[in-house]
């Protein structure tokens, strides 16, 4: 093999294999999540007797439409293992689940073809101390991964939710210029104008996590400015006030 046609062969394996959200999308046409087969009513896993023990709601029996694909009971992010095992229902603090609910009608009043997609609701804190402790970095570190369990999150509370839209008429996510857990500033919704100025995003992504943000901010969610998937129904400072963190213990 001549050096010419060898440096284009590594060119070309170099590009293909770039993460790049604008040059590769990842199974943005699929579910990744092969556990949410299961019927709405199974809910036998010892996480969903848990989650109903601390009065959170299953967000299927508020609102069907809604559509679930748990990351963390996937090896589909950012920690590549399966966090959650059995659990495949997305439950929140009831008065969440009834946002949610109005973000979904809003959603659907103006896109019928369009359904908001559950990546993460409550994560008890004993997840959220495992996936800490998997972390091999400083804690100072860590932090830009996961919160400190020490100290709780919103998800904790059953008062966050992660989430993206799905278009129902070609099977296939919206794209929102990244996937799921994406840690740079392309995830950043404080990022974007500059993103677009240097084309490392686009207006179709742009204007679909617009589009996620004003439903969901019309149903009274705030947004993280570094992530765009992530959604408060307020702040953990409120939410510890309001609610108890969900504990519980993961099984082997």
């Amino acid at each position: 093999m001549n050096s010419t046609l060898y440096y284009f062969m590594i060119l070309l394996i170099s590009l293909i294999s770039c993460k790049d959200p604008l040059i590769k999308q990842k199974k943005n046409n699929l579910l990744s999540n092969e556990k949410t087969k299961r019927s709405i009513e199974k809910d036998d896993c010892f996480w969903d007797s848990i989650m109903q023990k601390n009065g959170l709601i299953n967000i299927l029996k508020v609102d069907p439409s809604l559509m679930v694909d748990l990351k963390y009971t996937t090896e589909d992010n950012f920690m590549k293992k399966d966090i959650y095992g059995c659990l495949v229902n997305c439950y929140l603090q009831p008065e969440v689940a009834d946002k949610l609910k109005n973000a979904q009608n809003y959603l659907k009043t103006e896109h019928p073809h369009l359904s908001l997609l559950i990546w993460d609701g409550t994560r008890p804190r004993s997840v959220q101390r495992y996936m800490w402790d998997l972390l091999d970095m400083p804690d100072n570190e860590k932090r830009n991964f996961v919160s400190n369990p020490k100290y709780g999150s919103v998800h904790n509370y059953g008062a966050a939710i992660d989430l993206t839209i799905f278009n129902l008429k070609d099977s296939m996510l919206l794209d929102m210029g990244t996937e799921f857990d994406h840690f740079s500033v392309l995830a950043w919704p404080i990022k974007e104008n500059e993103m677009l100025k240097q084309k490392r995003l686009n207006e179709i992504q742009i204007n679909n996590r617009k589009l996620l943000r004003k439903v969901m901010s019309k149903a009274g969610f705030s947004v993280l400015k570094t992530e765009w998937w992530h959604f408060n129904s307020l702040s953990r400072s409120d939410a510890s006030k309001k609610y108890s963190i969900v504990e519980g213990e993961i099984k082997p």
